[in-house]
């Protein structure tokens, strides 16, 4: 009888039918102990069946080191949950603490590792636990345009561990930290600021530039935010109303004169020396238009400090056509206060309106020996020729 050819995945044992590897039994040796793996591989679920503690602890432990974290997570935190009260769970818990930092769940490690300092002061993980508390702080401070609450709270939380560890072992790590975390905080302010700027907001731009200061004394950008504040403090003056504009451009002048004490040799002294110079004449110029058009029995008061406005600021103006602008101002101002004060006369009846009459002669007065010979002596004399007329009638008339 001729013999069969025999099927290449097929044999003959005692008459038992088996298939073969392409691989012989090499293969077959292979795919049996994977076979052998995949049925015993122990899974956390399969742990947190279990009613072993013994043999949970060994499983979390094993994983822990392993670095197998998102295993052990959750028998860890079983466990601790299990054996409180029976036993100490230092040690797992700061597993546990770790384990969820290392798998990037800041925010959890963060409550934890606080947690655990305040549990276990005197602990061997004491120090680094409060180290690792500010550190998963810092790992949650997001990008500088981004809101920075996360990086307060890391700040304070370094800030707890130097106090508290003046000298411990993550001095160094802490200390560049804060600077790390400082530097973001500065980035977030200047571009706020600068912001401000940009969008015409000027008054919350020159705060802020001052606070930056103030905040963050070393920031590298000192030279050009103490030019910004001297520059954002002139835009918010020059688009202020009347009434605020020489209290402004006079906090240009301060700002100018701090700016060139602290950097007198900057870039930007000749662009703030300009801001500087048209505030001394513009100063006196919004403290004129305010007492031009001040409520009538606040127009002499403003008038009086206008006067007093072009004493403070004349002698820093060089150019004679801005001397000879405020000095017509001036001369203007007295003028204008013998008709305020006749004006005021008006609204009276009878001889309630003698004091304030009494009064514009008292201005002319004043007015004439300051300018003889003013352009505005005609009309100056006309008032005090119909005030004095008029004084004459109502005492008569008693």
């Amino acid at each position: 009888m001729k013999q069969q050819p025999l099927n290449p995945l097929k044999g003959t044992l005692k008459g038992l039918t088996v298939f073969k590897s392409p691989l012989g039994d090499l293969g077959v040796a292979v795919a049996f102990c994977l076979l052998l793996i995949i049925s015993s591989c122990e899974t956390p679920e399969k742990v947190l069946k279990s009613t072993d503690l013994d043999y949970k602890k060994a499983k979390a432990i094993s994983w822990y080191n392993k670095k197998e974290y998102f295993k052990c997570i959750p028998v860890l935190e079983e466990l601790i949950g299990l054996m409180k009260g029976r036993e100490s769970t230092e040690e797992l818990y700061y597993m546990y603490c770790m384990a969820n930092y290392k798998q990037g769940d800041y925010m959890i490690s963060s409550y934890h590792f606080k947690n655990f300092y305040d549990l276990y002061p005197n602990g061997v993980h004491s120090e680094e636990s409060l180290y690792m508390y500010a550190k998963s702080n810092q790992m949650q401070s997001p990008k500088a345009d981004l809101d920075q609450t996360f990086t307060y709270k890391a700040l304070e939380a370094y800030s707890l561990f130097l106090n508290t560890y003046s000298d411990g072992k993550y001095i160094v790590e802490c200390n560049d930290a804060v600077k790390t975390l400082r530097k973001k905080l500065e980035k977030k302010a200047l571009n706020a600021a600068e912001l401000y700027y940009h969008t015409e907001n000027y008054k919350a731009a020159a705060t802020s530039f001052e606070l930056i200061l103030k905040d963050f004394p070393d920031i590298a950008e000192s030279e050009r935010v103490s030019f910004m504040i001297v520059k954002s403090n002139f835009k918010f003056a020059d688009n202020s109303i009347p009434s605020k504009k020489r209290e402004r451009f006079n906090n240009v002048i301060k700002a100018y004169q701090d700016f060139k004490y602290k950097f007198s040799g900057s870039k930007y002294l000749d662009e703030a020396k300009k801001y500087e110079v048209q505030s001394h004449r513009l100063a006196a110029l919004g403290a004129y238009e305010w007492a031009e058009g001040a409520p009538l029995y606040e127009r002499e008061k403003q008038f009086r400090i206008f006067f007093n406005e072009v004493k403070v600021q004349l002698p820093y103006l060089a150019e004679k056509k801005q001397i000879d602008e405020l000095n017509r101002l001036n001369e203007r101002g007295y003028f204008l206060i013998i008709k305020n004060s006749f004006a005021i006369s008006e609204e009276k009846k009878n001889a309630s309106r003698v004091p304030y009459l009494e009064q514009t002669v008292k201005t002319y007065y004043n007015f004439v020996d300051q300018f003889p010979k003013s352009r505005y002596s005609k009309e100056a004399e006309r008032i005090f020729n119909n005030t004095t007329e008029l004084i004459k009638k109502l005492k008569a008339n008693g």
